[in-house]
């Protein structure tokens, strides 16, 4: 599966916000930033957001009860 994340940096409350996409579907969901939140060794958006663009597409690897890892080239990513 396909994903888009945007980078939300005028959040009012979250200055590292990754928005998550599927293309023509809209937003899913947002990239974990708490260590409560973030799946095993996956990145943060917090650790995420000085590693891509304004806008990423990484593949959805593995979905588990508690969110998905997504994969780009060498990064490993994760949504809740």
């Amino acid at each position: 599966m396909d994903l888009v994340l945007r980078k939300e940096p005028d959040k009012e409350y979250d200055k590292e916000a990754i928005r998550v996409e599927i293309p023509g579907i809209g937003k899913v969901g947002y990239v974990a930033n708490s260590n409560y939140t973030v799946l095993g060794e996956t990145l943060s958006a917090g650790r995420l957001c000085d590693k891509i663009g304004k806008k990423a597409r990484p593949k959805v690897e593995l979905i588990t009860e508690r969110g998905a890892v997504a994969r780009r080239k060498r990064l490993c990513l994760t949504k809740l």
